[in-house]
């Protein structure tokens, strides 16, 4: 994985992005969890772009670390294999959502 790009920085940011997600689902007031999810947007912005780019639909800490490895994946698929339901999950996440099928699962 050491041609992909990833850095320590950005291992750690992934970690930082990690902890505020469980800080924000513990949040105890709407103005804790606001002030979490500010905290949270300002770290993800400070991703590189093919990071932003590749986790727009799932861009929590799970899917920056489905990233990496479908990245060094794709780099090196000897060195680093993944499952296909791994790559499957990826691609399915990369998907534009239908806004008029998310109105069926989230009413207004």
């Amino acid at each position: 994985m050491s041609n992909s790009g990833i850095t320590p920085k950005i291992l750690k940011t992934i970690d930082i992005l990690e902890a505020l997600e469980t800080l924000l689902d513990k949040a105890p007031t709407p103005e804790i969890e606001a002030i979490l999810q500010s905290a949270w947007i300002k770290v993800s912005e400070t991703f590189p772009e093919d990071f932003k780019e590749a986790t727009r639909e799932d861009a929590g800490a799970e899917g920056l670390r489905r990233y990496i490895r479908v990245k060094a994946f794709f780099e090196n698929p000897t060195e680093n294999p993944i499952s296909s339901e791994e790559l499957e999950a990826y691609y399915r996440n990369r998907e534009p959502v239908d806004e008029d099928e998310a109105e069926f699962f989230f009413p207004e």
